[in-house]
């Protein structure tokens, strides 16, 4: 039986908003089509008191907070990040989804965040979740403290150099690569700029004459308020303008759609395998070696930084330390101090 529907949906007939609450259709008590955001509300009142009768707010159930949480963000957050959220708070509630929120300890969540075989970027991201849903439950009324504050992350550190590629071994990733793969992952060899980034491109986007791509929506554009500049070298503006043929959008999978996390994971997990690489290759590993080449070649790194599309060089002397332990580049460093 159906107990908690995940967000409140308009009943036509009655010209009101309802939820499913305990297994019973429910009436919000809004009208008017309208009403969305006032039944959203309501139906938060619902999940963390009348759900809950008759214990306080405080008293809420991790089941109920994840649920309005992920209610909450669906409309306001990216579809990645959602998928990243749902992922983690699922297998959270399914752990401690009965237990009220409030009975929560930071060590047993750091305790559940760690499993055999899971890297501490994976884990991070886990407990990162967990801690903005938390976060925003205090925020949203449904506790009165986080009960979670003072949770200890493990630091996410960096593929670094083991997700590097030299130029034969990208060679042989291209080869190993299906036919709608190859252009894509050509594409992040010659730009360097983000997985998601290339895929949202389209025919609009790029001003051939001047060799730049411009994107308004991007991973830093709600912190940085500015537009992404990729910049194309020649052979990326040949690249582009054949894959201008066909459409709108620049590259497509092979259903003739915009490339996916999950398509990318899996064309990437296939091609490595027929080429014989590590696993920590991956597509972000094209963006790691555009930055370390560049790095190696002498382009100043807040040069690099700017193609990269970074807004200062912390993020690239956090990724790309690995290089202070390459011999020739010390040695070339050493050369130029006196």
């Amino acid at each position: 039986m159906r107990t908690n529907s995940e967000k409140p949906w308009y009943r036509k007939v009655k010209d009101g908003w309802y939820a499913w609450v305990d297994g019973k259709q429910r009436s919000l008590g809004v009208k008017g089509k309208d009403g969305k955001k006032a039944a959203q509300d309501a139906f938060y009142r619902l999940m963390s008191a009348d759900r809950v009768k008759p214990q306080p707010k405080a008293e809420i159930v991790v089941k109920a907070i994840v649920a309005a949480f992920l209610t909450d963000a669906v409309e306001r957050v990216k579809p990645e990040t959602m998928a990243v959220w749902k992922s983690a708070l699922n297998r959270f509630a399914k752990q401690f989804g009965e237990r009220t929120g409030s009975s929560l300890k930071p060590p047993e969540v750091e305790q559940f965040a760690r499993r055999p075989n899971i890297s501490n970027s994976t884990v991070n991201a886990f407990l990162t979740s967990v801690i903005t849903c938390f976060r925003w439950a205090v925020r949203a009324g449904l506790l009165t403290a986080n009960p979670l504050n003072g949770i200890r992350k493990p630091p996410c550190g960096s593929r670094g150099a083991s997700a590097v590629l030299t130029d034969a071994e990208f060679v042989r990733l291209h080869i190993a690569s299906s036919a709608t793969f190859k252009p894509f992952l050509r594409g992040l060899w010659l730009t360097g700029c983000r997985p998601g980034e290339l895929a949202r491109l389209t025919v609009q986007d790029v001003d051939f004459t001047s060799g730049v791509a411009v994107l308004t929506e991007h991973k830093t554009s709600g912190k940085t308020g500015k537009p992404r500049l990729i910049f194309l070298s020649a052979e990326a503006v040949v690249l582009f303008r054949e894959q201008a043929v066909g459409g709108d959008l620049l590259f497509r999978n092979k259903l003739g759609r915009r490339w996916t996390r999950w398509t990318m994971m899996k064309a990437i997990q296939v091609a490595r395998k027929k080429a014989g690489l590590p696993k920590t290759i991956v597509c972000y590993s094209m963006r790691h070696s555009y930055a370390t080449a560049a790095l190696v070649n002498g382009v100043p790194d807040a040069t690099v930084a700017a193609l990269l599309g970074h807004s200062g060089t912390a993020m690239l002397h956090k990724h790309y330390s690995h290089l202070t332990s390459r011999v020739d580049v010390l040695r070339a460093a050493a050369g130029k101090v006196r």
